[in-house]
């Protein structure tokens, strides 16, 4: 019995062979950051909400010290914080 060939079972095919041969083994976690403090500024308003949500991913990351700087709007102090959405 001859089977015809087509592109759906060529793609299959090739992609199952693509997997086999491209397959890496996994890379261990990476370690805990160098520093674990972090100074992000306060503004307030609701659209800087995704800057307080990330507190948790920040811990999950290894940061343990994580503050939160009262800034007025529109204002960056410079040297004062490590990250602003601004």
């Amino acid at each position: 019995m001859t089977m015809l060939q087509t592109r759906r079972r060529f793609l299959a095919t090739t992609a199952l062979a693509g997997t086999a041969l491209l397959r890496t083994p996994a890379r261990a976690a990476e370690g805990s950051p160098e520093t674990t403090s972090v100074r992000i500024t306060k503004v307030p308003g609701i659209c800087l909400a995704p800057q307080y949500v990330a507190e948790e991913l920040l811990r999950a990351e290894g940061f343990t010290q994580i503050q939160y700087i009262d800034t007025p709007a529109g204002v960056l102090p410079l040297g004062k914080v490590d990250f602003s959405q601004a």
